[in-house]
């Protein structure tokens, strides 16, 4: 019988809740509509598999698990990234990865980021919104996303804007920002479209697969250049909601969807 393997990666995190719930949902979902493949965990992030090896919780990166299914004889291989877009993480740590490996199974398979395609980007919007509170005619959202060094609004299609553009045409009340300042739209410009909307109550989502660190502390902390606070400062009340993309089931079937593109392309 063909061995065969799913490695779901992720960016990783340190908060025991978001890898139980956001990566967890993940990868619980994949492993049900996978059961053929032997489900692995890899993290890309350096400093937060070095932090939680500090707690006693290992997880390889990307090519450590892959050397491991090597050695243990498995012949098929098929990589899923839960990262959010195909940014600079997923192109240094997983894609490029492809070449260094094709020869060491008989197939090796990557499947994409959650929002690559025109499709994703519809479906994702369309998930995103059915996770959203029953709005008041005064209330708003605001999705923080995290923008990324290489600018990927530029790089890929504006994908923020891209995105705001989708629910601007669905007449829904959200602004999208990001927590990168010179990455564009950035929270300066949530905070001219907050004003211009005149919202007296906001929701604050974290736009990213994973609620860690940017959710918990630049998104809804209580230092004064938080989000959280910075938006309190205008007179306008918030609620935040602290739970990543990665544990709505919607978007677990995105994941699920795009393994089974890739497998389809493969053969």
């Amino acid at each position: 019988m063909t061995k065969k393997a799913l490695v779901v990666i992720s960016f990783g995190s340190t908060f025991d809740e978001t890898r139980l719930k956001d990566i967890g949902g993940i990868e619980q979902a994949l492993a049900n509509a996978f059961p053929a493949y032997d489900q692995y965990r890899a993290f890309t992030s350096n400093i937060i598999r070095k932090r939680l090896a500090e707690r006693g919780v290992l997880v390889d990166d990307t090519e450590t698990v892959l050397q491991k299914l090597q050695a243990a004889g498995y012949e098929e291989v098929a990589l899923q990234p839960t990262h959010l877009l195909h940014g600079e993480e997923f192109e240094q740590k997983v894609l490029a990865l492809k070449e260094r490996f094709h020869e060491a199974f008989r197939s090796i398979i990557i499947s994409r980021p959650l929002i690559v395609s025109e499709n994703d980007y519809q479906l994702a919007a369309a998930a995103l919104i059915a996770q959203l509170p029953q709005l008041g005619a005064d209330e708003g959202v605001v999705f923080m996303g995290h923008g990324t060094p290489r600018n990927n609004n530029r790089a890929h299609g504006c994908t923020y804007v891209k995105l705001q553009s989708i629910f601007d045409a669905m007449q829904q009340p959200i602004v999208i920002g990001t927590v990168e300042d010179e990455d564009k739209p950035n929270l300066d410009d949530v905070l001219t479209q907050l004003k211009a909307r005149r919202y007296k109550h906001v929701h604050l989502y974290p736009l990213m697969v994973v609620a860690g660190d940017h959710a918990n502390n630049d998104m809804y902390g209580d230092e004064p250049d938080s989000w959280k606070s910075q938006i309190e400062a205008l007179g306008v009340a918030t609620t935040g909601h602290l739970n990543g993309m990665g544990r709505y089931k919607s978007i677990q079937a995105l994941y699920i969807q795009h393994v089974l593109q890739a497998l389809a392309e493969a053969r």
